[in-house]
């Protein structure tokens, strides 16, 4: 090997020193670097993913994955500089003294440089002489992209360089060092990892702009698989006791052992067992439902037989209603998808850490009966790290404190899949929306999630739970993953017609079919769009087992919680739930819904202090400002007390909660009472009515013999001032009014379920594009449509930009405004907030009976346990940030969590002993009482 360079690369020139006796050479890490990319290509990436990246750049699949090797290899090029090799925190290796590699002129004035930087600036004249195109625009030269791919491994792309500065040898910044002996170790290096890689000639074309931040990706993950320490010593060991010039040698050496560290990742990708058809893949479901087995026509739409680019995915969409199997539909298409595009993973993302958990689990089991190899299910929320089963050892930060190796169970990661910016690297992902949705805006290593989305079949549950701020994010995602050709499942219950046409038009955008065409889903059904060719094909509206009369009555009462002021809530309220009051009535159960906690506490104190007729049914509350421990409880006694299992409650059960009810509990209620929301709102909370079937668990009482839903209408302004100011409403006026106006003309025989589905929300979620039909709409029409423009412009500002507009990878990961603006949720702005107690001595308890101490860090560590910061954010509480004013250093954590991720970010709620009644509570300078209520949760009253 050595014969066959012209000038070997030095041996003492430092790549990895953290954690190591002595240090690892730049040369060792290169190509180690270079042969675990070798291994994530072959045992890894699918072939759906290979072809992709092959083709993008317009070679052979054994082309591309030498090229990647060498690109892999090239990442640390920048160390061979003066501002890395100089480094106080390095070994300061002796040839610095050398003029050869004299530091750039005038390098004390002025900030290093990093290494990342380096190696864009370099990269670009250091390829050229291998065949790479470095005189064109940036744009299209080849030797660009790849060196901006390079200098993107530490997440963050760098702009772009200047034309002229393509043939530069420092690419323009003389910090890159343009001293011979700089040069000359820099094209070594190039040379031995082009030698090492089989000397790939260099690529046809410029990739798309998703192919790059794929393969930037795979770089990423290569370097970081060998940077493990335990790998670094291994191979050092190795090179010691070697020929240390023998480059080949150690290329051979961490080729053989790099399928090990790639097992030891557990980045394994699922193998699905042999299923073709719906009962194939679900035989433990007997009857399936009509869109169940519909779509097993599926599999003719999507032909596995294609090849190279032409396997790119398709978006299928599935409108049904709720409790159709939309979920087994999903995991049934996803298997289909991933034969035919040669993707096989699967990420399911849903609206809430709630629904996530249970997914999670939900998963979990699924997996294991349907794979033949060990596979990682990654749980993808901020709260992860409290879930018993997924992460019982690791700390808040992310990191773990277990020391064993191998994951705890099948689909179970171990430490480093949990790890921060690995969890879509998993076969598998479960997460939130706002998981998927990040991709969409400009962050730090992007490029691990759309390497990991790249090889999955993305499922959106609930595609219809987003503000218009959320849609557009949905939508600027589906037009990347239909740009790198990852298939994708839309459901909803209750997607309105428009915004259906938006999110597959934007998936066909991504795939490069701009072209108008029909898209025209029905309900309940299912459409497939191909990402290939563009074309859609819909099914007819299918048969539901579902199907039924949906009673709605509508009362209309003045928001008022004073049972004894006439035509008031309170009163209509007691009215429609007066048998459970009645003794002579048989016992049931009822869900009422209301729109605001305010209103949920009022409500529950209500019911409990009312006698009617002489009994007192048990009443429940629920919602999102309780402890998390109390939360978590009262959901899984509701799950015991009106689950799919169990028999039902003997005695009379009324549950009051708040939006939570409508997609985090799968819960089943004799009767639904719900405050006015929007529809679609109102009929996700009437899917809790009659929704399981409880033949030998109880019977239905004679009063709520079939599924009904009583929705109290607010008389006056809508919304009304209870539900918030106007730049803060729980629901959209304009959407509150045509609800009501729709309720109004549904018959007194009901709603036809789900005939009427689809016609009833395009007509409530009437879409405003035109002046005329703006001029004409109402004034709440206009607001809305105001308000609708101004989120989608605000996406417009924060999101990445389109896929056929990048001309510079820099913009897929850098933001010029405020970086606090990167949010996934306009308005979102909470903070946890902690109880605690001081007594008269200024003592912090966690406790009202004072018993349970403040906690600090341990005599030998600056930080809280795990277990320390589990235990404080179960007992915190969910609430806006303006709660609490920041200036108020009262509500501020003890200084010693200051280093402890997760518990300095919470706030304190301190409680103090105030009025003659001695009652905890904080007063606010707002004006507000603050008090966590062991019933109602926390209670906020002026």
């Amino acid at each position: 090997m050595e014969q066959s360079l012209s000038c070997p690369p030095r041996e003492d020139q430092w790549g990895k020193s953290h954690g190591l006796l002595s240090p690892y050479p730049l040369p060792a890490h290169l190509v180690d670097t270079a042969a675990m990319a070798g291994e994530l290509w072959d045992s890894y990436l699918s072939p759906g993913q290979r072809e992709m990246i092959a083709t993008g750049f317009g070679v052979a699949l054994t082309h591309a994955r030498a090229l990647v090797q060498f690109w892999a290899g090239l990442h640390d090029l920048g160390k061979a500089c003066w501002s890395h090799q100089s480094l106080p925190s390095g070994p300061m290796p002796a040839f610095l003294d050398h003029p050869d590699f004299a530091a750039p002129a005038g390098w004390m004035y002025q900030d290093r440089v990093g290494h990342d930087r380096v190696t864009h600036l370099v990269t670009p004249h250091l390829l050229a002489r291998y065949g790479y195109d470095n005189t064109s625009r940036p744009s299209k030269a080849t030797a660009h992209q790849i060196a901006q791919i390079l200098g993107g491994h530490h997440g963050v792309y760098g702009r772009a360089l200047e034309r002229a500065h393509l043939t530069d040898v420092c690419g323009g910044d003389p910090r890159a060092c343009a001293a011979p002996g700089w040069l000359r170790e820099r094209q070594a290096l190039v040379e031995l990892l082009h030698t090492l890689t089989g000397r790939p000639a260099a690529p046809a074309q410029v990739a798309k702009a998703g192919i790059a931040i794929v393969v930037t990706g795979l770089v990423v993950a290569a370097d970081w698989l060998a940077s493990r320490t335990a790998w670094v010593k291994a191979r050092q060991a190795q090179w010691r006791r070697s020929d240390r010039s023998d480059w080949a040698a150690h290329f051979e050496r961490a080729v053989k052992y790099a399928p090990y560290e790639v097992a030891r990742a557990e980045l394994h990708t699922p193998r699905w067992k042999s299923a073709e058809t719906f009962p194939d893949v679900f035989p433990e479901i007997e009857d399936p439902y009509p869109l169940q087995l519909d779509l097993g026509r599926l599999p003719s739409l999507v032909p596995a037989a294609r090849g190279g680019w032409e396997r790119r995915g398709g978006l299928v969409l599935i409108t049904a209603p709720t409790g159709d199997g939309k979920t087994e539909s999903a995991f049934y298409v996803a298997r289909i998808l991933a034969a035919a595009c040669g993707r096989p993973g699967l990420a399911v993302l849903l609206p809430t850490m709630a629904t996530t958990n249970a997914m999670w689990e939900r998963v979990t089991e699924y997996v294991e009966s349907a794979t033949s190899n060990q596979v990682k299910v990654t749980l993808q929320h901020s709260m992860a790290w409290l879930h018993p089963r997924y992460a019982p050892g690791e700390k808040p930060s992310g990191e773990s404190v277990l020391t064993h190796p191998g994951g705890s169970g099948r689909t179970v990661p171990d430490e480093w899949l949990r790890g921060r910016h690995r969890g879509w690297l998993a076969g598998i992902t479960i997460g939130t929306w706002d998981q998927g949705a990040i991709a969409a805006l400009p962050t730090r290593f992007g490029c691990m999630r759309w390497l990991g989305m790249s090889g999955k079949t993305i499922v959106i549950d609930e595609a219809h739970a987003y503000d218009a701020y959320g849609h557009a994010l949905t939508v600027r995602l589906l037009e990347w993953l239909g740009h790198i050709g990852a298939p994708v499942v839309l459901l909803s219950a209750t997607l309105a017609g428009s915004i259906a046409r938006r999110l597959v038009q934007a998936y066909r955008d991504g795939a490069g079919h701009p072209e108008p065409t029909a898209i025209t889903p029905a309900y309940p059904g299912w459409l497939y769009a191909d990402g290939a060719t563009g074309t859609v094909t819909a099914s007819p509206a299918l048969e539901t087992t579902r199907r039924r009369e949906l009673p709605i009555t509508t009362v209309r009462a003045r928001h008022t919680h004073d049972p004894h002021r006439r035509n008031g809530r309170a009163a209509a309220l007691l009215q429609r739930l007066a048998p459970f009051f009645d003794p002579t009535a048989a016992p049931g159960s009822a869900l009422v819904v209301c729109n605001t906690v305010g209103d949920a506490q009022a409500t529950y104190d209500l019911l409990t202090v009312h006698h009617g007729a002489g009994r007192r049914p048990r009443v429940l509350l629920l919602h999102a400002r309780m402890p998390e421990w109390q939360r978590e409880d009262s959901t899984e006694e509701l799950k015991t007390l009106l689950g799919k299992k169990g028999p039902r409650p003997a005695d009379p059960l009324i549950v009051v909660s708040t939006q939570v009810a409508e997609q985090s509990l799968d819960i089943d209620a004799d009767l639904v009472v719900s405050d006015l929301a929007p529809l679609a709102q109102l009929l996700q909370r009437a899917g809790r009515c009659h929704r399981h079937d409880i033949t030998g668990r109880g019977t239905r009482p004679s009063w709520a013999a079939s599924p009904a839903l009583t929705v109290i209408v607010p008389t006056g302004q809508l919304p009304p001032h209870a539900w918030g100011s106007d730049d803060r409403q729980v629901y959209d006026g304009a959407l509150l009014r045509r609800t009501a106006e729709y309720l109004d003309l549904v018959p007194a025989t009901g709603m036809r379920v789900p005939e009427d589905i689809a016609d009833a929300i395009d007509t409530v979620y009437a879409d405003f594009n035109g002046l005329a039909e703006l001029e004409l709409a109402e004034g709440d029409d206009r607001r809305r449509a105001a308000r609708d423009v101004a989120h989608q412009a605000a996406a417009d500002i924060r999101t990445i930009p389109q896929p056929g507009a990048v001309t510079d990878l820099y913009s897929l990961t850098t933001y010029e405004g405020d970086e606090d603006d990167l949010t996934t949720r306009l308005g979102a702005d909470t903070v946890r907030l902690l109880p605690v107690y001081t007594d008269s001595d200024a003592n912090q308890w966690l406790d009202p009976a004072c018993t349970e101490t403040l906690p600090g860090p341990g005599d030998r560590t600056d930080s809280l346990t795990r277990e320390v910061v589990a235990e404080l954010v179960r007992r915190t509480i969910q609430a806006p940030a303006d709660y609490l004013p920041a200036s108020d250093t009262a509500t501020h954590t003890p200084a010693p969590w200051k280093d402890t991720p997760v518990a300095r970010d919470l706030r304190l709620l301190p409680h103090q002993l105030t009025g003659p009644a001695g009652r905890w509570q904080y007063h606010a300078p707002t004006g507000h009482r603050l008090y966590v209520d062991p019933d109602r949760g926390l209670v906020r009253r002026r």
